[in-house]
């Protein structure tokens, strides 16, 4: 660490004091997963890009996701074809530019007798599915009678099962593909400031001046603009209170050991309410979702309800059977909510649409409402049409977003013989890092222990754990290892709560934490993670 001071804050120090008397052509508010592809394809356009974040990025809607990267099949009977086009591309240019992070992903969707779509319809939506989102032949559908289904995910409940549908989708690391579009933002040019709040707008078509806030220090600076963009997600309305409304759609995740639930392909389980619940693997868990129900409370924190959780049982011991699942299995709890445009008519959540509006103030201010974490890239070329119609064109043609050839098993397959960690570990790190792991594993290998898991068979060494706190913007406990890491939802720890002081004791000589801000970083990472309601729900009566 040089200088005694993580790099990272290096480098915001100096942002932040480079904002004083500065302008930019573009400020973007709201760092999730929207308006960090806004800044980065801003930047790359040739536009001087801030981008503020009130909380850490992802903070929000897009760290409590599904952590699917998927065309939106369920899209198709609500006659959203261009949606599903869309996304479906996306997809593909998401794998191309970051095949350590959106990884193509089987999925199952067994089909019964007497519930949901006949197994014919459902093979014709998937062919059309297929065909909108330009599958490349080897991951097309693949139509099964019950003993194809039950031959790959033997768990599955047989009585009336009628066969299924075998097609592709994509998982991605939401929370950590927002930190790689924030990095690739600022690669392009972009400064990108956490812990700041947008204040007072004072706008006009031509532009203005936007008021700035450290939440970390307190102080204050007020910056020119050219246009501001609010993509603030589920706080919005708070941006823009004149627009279009948003309705909060709250979705809950269950996760558990991978060993209580062995699968091999995401699973869409049969609702009795038709609702769309996935049983997804990933390393050492698999985890279940979500629900969709309508949320009036705070979107920073949504809690983890007995109803939800009660749901999710239900479905997933009528799909599991033999699994026998309880709550004594649950390794973790997580609560998001999606921010969805308002509909005339519809109050129910799972109605109303996934698409995007992007709607223009009289003072110039750009909002964007709605849209799917697949879509990020397409959303931010909407907005920069709607900044070109504003009369504030690109200087430029985009730049090169840098796909370079990159193979993840091979990597993670170099990093288990040069280093000798296991299978796991190193999935888990290329997946985090991709053709940046061998410079953390380099840095890794030179700390104290660096190149040892922090807990048992965690998928997180101390040597990455130092090198998150010295150069990712890690303020707390949780951006570290919820965010940064996922480790408290995904690592599969039995006891979650017990790598906190561990983990919180070795990074505090990094960020300067007091023994009084340990206390309060052990006490807010635990709220943020849930770890007090998993206890309770451990002990909920199905």
């Amino acid at each position: 660490m040089a200088g005694g001071e993580p790099l990272w804050r290096q480098r915001r120090r100096q942002d932040w004091a480079a904002l004083r008397g500065g302008g930019f052509d573009v400020v973007v508010i709201g760092g999730g997963i929207t308006g960090a592809g806004i800044a980065w394809q801003a930047a790359l356009h040739g536009f001087s890009t801030l981008l503020v974040e009130e909380r850490d990025w992802a903070g929000g809607t897009s760290s409590r996701s599904s952590k699917l990267v998927h065309g939106g099949l369920r899209y198709l009977p609500h006659g959203e074809v261009r949606l599903v086009r869309e996304v479906g591309h996306e997809r593909e240019v998401l794998e191309r530019l970051w095949p350590h992070l959106v990884r193509p992903l089987p999925f199952l969707i067994p089909v019964y007798r007497r519930r949901g779509m006949p197994l014919w319809a459902l093979g014709a939506g998937v062919w059309l599915y297929d065909h909108l989102t330009g599958v490349e032949p080897r991951h097309r559908r693949r139509m099964l009678g019950p003993e194809g289904v039950l031959a790959l995910e033997g768990g599955l409940a047989a009585e009336d099962l009628a066969g299924g549908v075998r097609y592709f989708e994509a998982r991605t690391d939401d929370a950590r593909l927002v930190y790689t579009v924030v990095e690739a933002a600022r690669a392009a040019g972009a400064v990108a400031l956490s812990r700041v709040r947008a204040g007072r707008l004072d706008l006009t078509p031509k532009g203005g001046r936007v008021d700035l806030e450290d939440r970390e220090t307190g102080d204050t600076v007020t910056v020119r603009t050219r246009a501001a963009i609010n993509a603030a997600g589920p706080w919005t309305g708070e941006v823009d209170p004149e627009g279009t409304e948003v309705v909060l759609g709250r979705g809950c995740h269950l996760v558990f050991p991978h060993h209580r639930l062995p699968l091999r392909h995401a699973v869409a389980l049969p609702a009795p309410d038709g609702g769309n619940t996935f049983a997804v693997p990933r390393g050492a868990v698999t985890y279940l979702g979500t629900t969709d129900r309508l949320y009036t409370g705070n979107p920073e924190l949504p809690e983890v309800p007995d109803e939800d959780v009660r749901y999710l049982f239900q479905v997933a011991r009528a799909a599991f059977p033999a699994a026998g699942l309880g709550p004594r299995d649950l390794l973790a709890v997580y609560a998001g909510v999606r921010p969805l445009v308002a509909q005339e008519g519809k109050a129910d959540t799972r109605e109303l649409s996934r698409q995007r509006s992007i709607e223009v103030r009289r003072d110039g201010l750009i909002s964007v409402r709605g849209g799917k974490l697949t879509g990020f890239r397409s959303v931010a070329a909407d907005t920069l049409r709607h900044l070109a119609e504003a009369g504030l064109r690109p200087p430029r043609g985009r730049a090169e977003e840098g796909v370079a050839a990159f193979s993840p098993e091979r990597a993670a397959a170099d990093l288990v013989r040069e280093y000798s960690v296991t299978g796991l570990v190193a999935a888990e790190i290329i997946g985090r890092h991709g053709p940046s792991a061998g410079e953390l594993m380099r840095y890794a290998a030179g700390r104290p222990d660096g190149l040892e898991p922090v807990a048992p068979g965690a998928p997180l060494l101390w040597g990455e754990i130092d090198y998150l706190a010295e150069r990712e913007d890690v303020f707390t406990l949780a951006d570290l290892l919820i965010r940064r890491s996922a480790l408290l939802w995904f690592g599969g720890l039995s006891e979650p709560g017990e790598v906190l002081w561990p983990v919180a004791d070795r990074v505090a000589p990094i960020l300067g934490w007091t023994p009084e801000e340990v206390e309060g970083q052990l006490e807010g990472c635990r709220r943020e993670a849930h770890l007090d309601r998993l206890e309770e729900l451990r002990r909920l009566s199905l």
